[in-house]
């Protein structure tokens, strides 16, 4: 058997993005079964949707561990190193978990040609086996029908919210997109879902009622909402909680909250018990870095850093800017991957930008920001155009008072560059 260091592990794994994106089951269940359905070991959440799925998922992965239940969490993209993705009580999965991994399996990894997807998947199914976890929640990576992670018995799944995003994959209207999501509807395994548009409402209620899984639905009389406080009330079905305030700043996040506690309720009948004080605290103490995180510095500009990479999440990031900052505008460095809306998402960010910085990212998916700029009506934001991250932020800083305020958002690419060069935790 090859022994890995970490760095060599890391290569392997990340050497599998060669092999593309692979929609589809049937290799990543023959792999688990072939090392014994770890899946199957503990229960499980799962959780898809446009956006405030990873958001979803850390509050309730929070919760549980402030109940005292081992939790594990697996979500997707990393920032900067991709041991983030799987955590078991709020820590990263060890190196040397990643290296024993590696070394165990590497040999029918590369017979099945697993993509870096279905491995990673893979490794933290097996990961949360391994280490007795007595429950998980899993992030799907994109969609959920024919997703990697879609090979769960769980005792919950969730949608949070579906709005236009992966268009070419997804498809081209809020149904297809829905029908995409709904794929991880299970039978007699109950579906919550958050604030929806009606037409995705339906399409998730006809699976529902198609597979026999009991739908529940967040309702806006299930929660009040204190926007100067940023808290809300929650009540549903014998749980009351008062003024939860969510460590996660933004009006959407108090939506997400919401949806939480309604999760929470329902798996309570499930026997999963949790007590308010858990509750409360695992919200409260919710750690999710890159979105909408503030950080201040003496003698620096105020920072904000959002993974806002979808039109849905940017027209969040606007909002709470501004109720954030009232009356002020940012100085924006931005970035994105191709096929977005990108008009409609500059569209929103001019209301509160002073001016971009773009820049392109280290992937290949990066747009051509020459192309983006001949295509794009940036309404009148002045505007200039960087080869590197590292230049654009240098520049923005020397045109900066300590009173100013810099936004780095888009792509996880873009903020996970930031914050490995710059080492932001």
């Amino acid at each position: 058997m090859r022994r890995h260091t970490y760095a060599s592990a890391e290569r392997y794994i990340l050497s599998r993005e060669f092999f593309g994106m692979k929609l589809g089951l049937e290799n990543i269940t023959a792999f688990l079964e072939s090392i014994g359905s770890p899946q199957t070991k503990y229960k499980t959440i799962h959780i898809a949707g446009t956006n405030g799925k990873g958001s979803t998922a850390a509050m309730l992965a929070s919760i549980y561990h402030a109940q005292g239940y081992k939790t594990g969490l697996f979500t997707s993209p990393h920032l900067v190193s991709l041991r983030e993705r799987v955590r078991v009580d709020g820590r990263m999965i060890p190196k040397r978990s990643v290296v024993s991994f590696v070394d165990r399996y590497r040999k029918v990894l590369s017979e099945r040609k697993l993509s870096f997807f279905e491995l990673i998947t893979a490794m933290a199914l097996e990961h949360f086996a391994r280490t007795r976890v007595d429950i998980a929640v899993v992030e799907t990576g994109l969609g959920g029908r024919l997703d990697a992670s879609n090979v769960l018995s769980p005792e919950l799944t969730i949608t949070t919210d579906i709005s236009r995003d992966h268009l070419e994959i997804l498809g081209y209207t809020i149904p297809k997109i829905a029908r995409e999501k709904a794929g991880i509807i299970k039978s007699s395994v109950p579906h919550l879902i958050g604030l929806l548009p009606l037409s995705a409402e339906k399409v998730i209620r006809t699976t529902c009622k198609e597979v026999g899984a009991p739908f529940f639905k967040l309702h806006k009389s299930n929660f009040v909402v204190y926007p100067n406080e940023m808290s809300l009330n929650f009540q549903y079905n014998g749980l009351a909680i008062r003024k939860v305030k969510p460590s996660l700043p933004g009006p959407h996040q108090l939506k997400n909250t919401a949806l939480v506690l309604k999760a929470v309720s329902v798996l309570r009948e499930r026997g999963l018990r949790v007590g308010k004080r858990a509750i409360s605290e695992g919200i409260s103490r919710t750690d999710w870095p890159g979105r909408f995180q503030i950080i201040r510095r003496s003698n620096l500009p105020t920072h904000v850093f959002d993974v806002c990479h979808n039109a849905a999440g940017i027209e969040s990031f606007v909002d709470t800017i501004q109720k954030t900052f009232p009356g002020r505008k940012a100085k924006v460095i931005t970035g994105f991957v191709k096929r977005k809306q990108h008009q409609k998402m500059f569209n929103s960010l001019s209301r509160i930008a002073e001016s971009y910085a773009l820049v392109p990212l280290r992937s290949g998916r990066s747009s051509n920001l020459g192309e983006l700029i001949d295509r794009i009506d940036f309404r009148g934001v002045p505007l200039r155009r960087y080869g590197s991250l590292r230049g654009a932020y240098s520049k923005t800083l020397r045109n900066c008072d300590p009173r100013d305020v810099v936004a780095i958002i888009g792509s996880h690419f873009l903020v996970g560059e930031f914050f490995e060069k710059y080492q932001v935790k």
